[in-house]
């Protein structure tokens, strides 16, 4: 076992990583706004700021407000009591009312108000409001659509908004069920019940609804069986493709997927083209390099930071924690739990510093749930398909879903009354 480990954290890549971390950490390199403001208006003077949506809008924890990304194209404001228009480059963080972004959405209280707009990655916006600068935002007042533009990426932006749109008004005829299924396949927790994402995250299961290799390896899987199935196994590596870059285009990147597409991908050529055996660690050491080059705004969140530590742990720990547990426990047992465990031991350091607390019951809950949620998954996607071909089936698929979604959600609700260890 010493041997493994040795040669896993003395390749290039495993020690390029580290060699990195301790630079960033101990402040000597500092992340780059790729991305910074640049206009005749001052931020700070901005009264309309135009631009296109570069993220998938999350509720901020008030419910009052949207966040997304705009890269911006042009902005307004008021200069030395003149107002000027001027053309604007950069990348800021922009709120939203939810009446606003929420106008479109079905079920909800402002689905019949006036001035909708289409707030989704790719969609361009006038935003009218103000910066807000120990905030760091951009807070709008109101919002208009403007034009999409007339090229290929203008238009795949146009039809992956107008599909999500569109899944959200199908799965919320699914009640519950459809709150979860959105929040697992779309990154959307607008329908997803404040209880049963309280009682995930009091039972160390916050993962479980945040897009992750979890969600891609079933798509990817998903497509492979399917490709074996019907067209043979030579179309097992573009049909696994098709399914990964399908999933995140639809989903929307985060850093924790982006993570997981880059894994996903220098598995797949790997295996296809000329590697027999592959050192997962090692890959993962090479995903960090080149995620940090690509998008470095990402290496201060806690997305990034869990996401990475949880799969090293996992990686690093699981081997070592399953031999033991072996010993009194199934293979079939000890596996997950060991794969929890290790996750828990690389990320509780992390959690207690962000979050001054950690939830040991994490261990077995992932254990337990996870492969809940991966069958109600599989039962969704195949409800989702049969309910297009046959819609009168719809309902009877709500029902079951539903049955199977409260289940999953007792199960967590159970775990969630372990409490967790404060550091305050």
């Amino acid at each position: 076992m010493v041997e493994p480990l040795k040669i896993q954290f003395l390749s290039p890549f495993s020690v390029s990583a580290a060699v990195f971390c301790c630079l960033v950490c101990s402040g000597i390199v500092r992340p780059k706004n790729r991305h910074p403001y640049q206009s005749a208006v001052p931020l700070g003077k901005a009264e309309s700021v135009s631009g296109t949506v570069c993220s998938n809008p999350a509720k901020t924890a008030s419910g009052k407000f949207y966040s997304a990304g705009l890269m911006l194209e042009s902005a307004q404001g008021t200069v030395s009591g003149v107002p000027v228009v001027s053309s604007a480059s950069g990348k800021i963080r922009v709120l939203i009312p939810s009446e606003t972004v929420e106008a479109l959405y079905p079920g909800k209280l402002f689905s019949s108000s006036q001035g909708a707009v289409l707030v989704e990655s790719g969609e361009r916006l006038c935003l009218s409001g103000s910066w807000k600068e120990d905030a760091g935002f951009f807070m709008a007042d109101t919002a208009a659509q403007l034009e999409q533009l007339k090229s290929l990426s203008g238009r795949l932006c146009r039809f992956r908004a107008l599909c999500r749109l569109s899944f959200k008004r199908l799965m919320f005829g699914w009640g519950g069920a459809g709150g979860f299924i959105l929040a697992l396949l779309s990154g959307s927790r607008e329908y997803t019940e404040p209880s049963v994402s309280e009682h995930f995250r009091k039972a160390g299961l916050s993962h479980v609804l945040a897009l992750s290799g979890m969600h891609l390896s079933f798509f990817a899987s998903l497509a492979g069986f399917a490709g074996n199935r019907f067209l043979g196994k030579r179309a097992d590596f573009w049909l696994r493709l098709a399914g990964i870059v399908f999933f995140v285009w639809f989903a929307g990147l985060s850093p924790s997927l982006f993570r997981a597409l880059l894994c996903s991908l220098f598995m797949l050529v790997c295996g296809a083209v000329f590697c027999t055996r592959i050192d997962f660690f090692t890959v993962l050491c090479a995903v960090f390099l080149i995620h940090c080059a690509a998008f470095p705004e990402d290496m201060c969140s806690a997305a990034f930071i869990l996401s990475y530590g949880a799969l090293a742990g996992i990686l690093v720990f699981s081997g070592m924690i399953q031999s033991l547990l072996e010993r009194f426990l199934p293979q079939k047992i000890a596996s997950p739990l060991a794969a929890s465990a290790g996750a828990q031991i690389a990320t509780a350091p992390v959690s207690a510093s962000l979050f001054s607390a950690v939830t040991p019951i994490g261990i077995i809950s992932s254990a337990a749930v996870s492969p809940l949620v991966s069958f109600f998954l599989l039962a969704s996607v195949v409800a989702i398909a049969v309910s297009f071909v046959i819609p009168c089936t719809a309902q009877a698929f709500g029902v079951m879903l539903n049955l199977l979604y409260a289940a999953i959600a007792k199960t967590v609700q159970f775990f969630a009354l372990f409490p967790s260890v404060s550091f305050q």
